[in-house]
């Protein structure tokens, strides 16, 4: 009689909880729930609700991983902008005793920043006030460190801590396509800003290797452009499937994710991003929200907070096309 050991060398592996990380093909015996189970490759991008954030709230900052994300600031409904931290630990959020020394919304985060070393530059300080403020976050505190050059809220962002990219923005009177580079102690504001003007971009990638997408524009349309950063200029690429604004991008220059936002109603709908062109991919966020954010990458991220239309501290964890995912072997 031929077996799974006669076949592979080995017995199936008999474990009290799913193992982490998968390998395609990897099957195992799980003695809790009495199931047989497959590791198999997903062929379509997922989302599955984490924990909610402490503090409902949109247009905040954040930056790290599905399993160990950093959000920081945004506006809360009935109350002054948020200053409060939050850290996610791939399950929960905690409060961290970190504030924000400027209490704002609608900054730009350098998305590729961890989870113990962020940037976050820029924003709306009550009721109504464009910012150029600039902090860092080490850790254990945020320090205000040198300024933008040009004050703006809905700044799309790029990069780490020491190396970071700002582009578009609102000034409070004009749309600003400008870029900013951060060399880990100042900015410097680049000859040439983004191809198309607006603010409120999706955006993924490094200080030299961005991705903008997305956003408003001055006569008040939802933009479909898509523009990459070589370290000095911007390239128009092939455009999004649907104009957004305010949305949760994620991933690099090649591989990025795009999920939410509005136009002018709330979305759910989530795009994918090759390097080349934008795919809807099949199946979207489970609350649609507006002025949401996200981090991680293309293979795994997480989306949270937003409005839908009041703040939201819903978090989603999203799992790419192509990711290992868990199936249960049946006789069916």
């Amino acid at each position: 009689m031929t077996t799974y050991k006669g076949i592979n060398g080995f017995a199936v592996q008999s474990v009290a909880s799913d193992p982490s990380p998968l390998d395609e093909g990897q099957v195992w015996y799980n003695n809790a729930t009495y199931a047989f189970k497959l590791a198999t490759l997903s062929t379509v991008g997922t989302f599955a609700t984490g924990g909610n954030m402490g503090t409902a709230r949109y247009g905040m900052g954040g930056a790290g991983t599905q399993t160990a994300t950093i959000i920081f600031g945004g506006g809360p409904d009935g109350s002054p902008f948020s200053n409060a931290t939050e850290l996610y630990n791939g399950t929960s959020w905690t409060t961290s005793p970190a504030t924000l020394n400027t209490a704002r919304t609608y900054g730009g985060p350098a998305g590729s920043g961890t989870q113990t070393a962020a940037l976050f530059f820029g924003g709306r300080n009550p009721p109504n006030t464009p910012t150029a403020a600039t902090e860092s976050y080490g850790g254990t505190s945020w320090t205000n460190v040198n300024s933008l050059n040009v004050a703006g809220r809905g700044v799309g962002g790029a990069g780490t801590q020491t190396s970071a990219l700002a582009f578009g923005r609102f000034t409070g009177t004009v749309y600003s396509g400008s870029t900013e580079l951060w060399d880990g102690t100042s900015w410097t504001t680049n000859p040439t800003g983004l191809g198309t003007t607006r603010y409120n971009v999706g955006f993924a990638g490094l200080a030299t290797t961005a991705l903008a997408f997305g956003g408003e524009t001055p006569a008040g349309t939802f933009s479909t452009a898509t523009e990459s950063w070589n370290g000095s200029s911007w390239t128009s690429l092939n455009s999004l499937n649907t104009g957004r604004r305010g949305f949760a991008g994620f991933g690099t220059q090649t591989a990025a994710v795009g999920a939410g936002g509005s136009n002018p109603g709330i979305l759910t709908s989530t795009e994918l991003w090759n390097g080349t062109s934008w795919t809807n991919n099949p199946t979207g966020l489970g609350t649609g929200r507006s002025n949401n954010r996200g981090s991680g990458n293309q293979t795994t991220g997480i989306v949270f907070g937003g409005s839908a239309p009041a703040a939201s501290a819903a978090t989603e964890e999203w799992t790419g096309p192509g990711s290992p995912t868990t199936k249960t072997i049946t006789t069916s």
